[in-house]
């Protein structure tokens, strides 16, 4: 299922990836209090790290997230839903608003696959998200993560 290359919302612009998005993506993922709740990326995050994130060949499924032509964060449906945004962005209902149309225009498809989604134990601003969203608990699992040990995950669907 092919999805947009370009989202928008009232407030937000989801496009995709470019070599100019370096500084900000890097500057965000150099946070740890970001990249701590997510699992496939390392720390400390660096260039080359977003280089070769940036040259992963990937369908149009995952999105930056602006607001008035600055990076916010990231959002993606590949194998599973996830998002993450940068700190100042936080308490705003970016990861909502964002999340709403990447998932509408997932199930706008008759051949829409469901959509399982994760949090780690701990991560409340995720559970509240995809709480709003509809999304139920449907397990637990351990996941890897590239910054730290193994940890517990809530899975959703």
């Amino acid at each position: 299922m092919s999805l947009p290359a370009r989202l928008t919302t009232d407030r937000l612009a989801l496009r995709p990836l470019a070599a100019e998005d370096e500084a900000a993506c890097v500057a965000a993922l150099s946070d740890f209090e970001v990249v701590r709740w997510l699992a496939p990326v390392p720390w400390p995050y660096g260039a080359g790290d977003f280089r070769a994130f940036l040259a992963d060949p990937v369908p149009a499924a995952r999105w930056v997230i602006c607001r008035d032509g600055a990076f916010l964060g990231m959002i993606g449906l590949q194998g599973q839903f996830g998002y993450w945004l940068a700190r100042p962005a936080w308490g705003q209902g970016f990861a909502s608003e964002a999340a709403r149309a990447v998932l509408a225009a997932h199930f706008r498809s008759a051949a829409a696959e469901p959509v399982r989604a994760g949090y780690f134990e701990g991560n409340a601003r995720s559970a509240r998200v995809l709480a709003k969203l509809g999304f139920r608990e449907i397990g637990r699992s351990l996941v890897s993560r590239r910054s730290r040990s193994m940890r517990s995950c809530r899975m959703w669907n």
